[in-house]
């Protein structure tokens, strides 16, 4: 009777096999979930920080030049830009935004040659100098700012961007002590450009300047107090020594000389004592 009975199913059993095999393969793994979750957190927030620091990085790293009194430097930026810097100079850029920003720091005293490319700006503390591509000198130290157009064009804009000057070759701008741009034509810049060649030029310029720039070049310490309030006009080469070159500037004047130490200097009027 048993064996005569008939079940009959809704499906076939090749049918309930092929189901269940498909149920237990696309079925996932609940502990094996649970397991993964914390470790796929860590690697997900362990790339957020990485991108982090990497973004921090790219932003703030910063590249600085320093070349100290008595030595010339010669430097090549990413974009094979050229700085030629003179003594006691600082220059500092950002080497992984430069295809981005041709943006730099500056002060002292140097010659730029700059590719052609984006927009180039040369940031110093009493103004800002922007090319394209074109060559020029900076001066910037203490109160003093002059810009000076050898090649291409020049544009200078003051500290407050209140006043800017557009320079062509030869001439030559001035910030004066109201944070006026004052622009000369056709300056000298065979004089400006003698520190190249190891050269310091002058012309009516405050002794006191003169003795500031070889105590610079020389990296020597030259004290004038009280105030020296002369005039002076000359050329003379690196090459002489610093003790050749003082007497040089001061004879003119009567002054004398003292050399207090091997990198030490008074210079006082005869009449006058040496300060000790």
């Amino acid at each position: 009777m048993i064996a005569r009975s008939q079940i009959r199913w809704e499906k076939s059993k090749e049918q309930v096999w092929l189901e269940m095999e498909t149920r237990m393969e696309s079925k996932p793994d609940a502990k094996t979930i649970r397991m993964y979750k914390p470790m796929l957190r860590i690697a997900v927030a362990a790339g957020i920080a990485l991108l982090a620091g990497l973004s921090a990085l790219v932003q703030f790293y910063t590249k600085t030049i320093e070349v100290p009194a008595g030595q010339h430097a010669e430097i090549y930026l990413p974009d094979n830009s050229m700085v030629k810097l003179n003594a006691h100079s600082e220059l500092s850029y950002k080497p992984l935004l430069w295809k981005f920003s041709r943006s730099l720091k500056f002060e002292g005293e140097a010659f730029f040659d700059v590719m052609k490319g984006k927009q180039f700006e040369v940031i110093s503390g009493k103004g800002k100098t922007v090319v394209l591509g074109t060559t020029f000198n900076i001066y910037s130290r203490n109160n003093d700012y002059q810009v000076t157009c050898i090649s291409g064009k020049v544009k200078v804009v003051e500290k407050r961007g209140r006043q800017e000057a557009i320079l062509n070759p030869g001439d030559q701008a001035d910030l004066n002590e109201e944070g006026g741009l004052i622009v000369k034509i056709e300056s000298d810049t065979e004089q400006i450009l003698s520190w190249l060649d190891n050269k310091l030029s002058f012309t009516s310029a405050p002794l006191s300047k003169v003795l500031e720039e070889i105590g610079r070049q020389y990296n020597v310490l030259i004290d004038t107090r009280p105030e020296i309030d002369y005039i002076y006009t000359g050329t003379f080469s690196k090459e002489s020594s610093v003790e050749n070159v003082l007497n040089l500037v001061c004879r003119p004047f009567d002054l004398k000389i003292t050399r207090k130490s091997d990198n030490e200097y008074t210079i006082t009027g005869n009449n006058q004592k040496a300060i000790n």
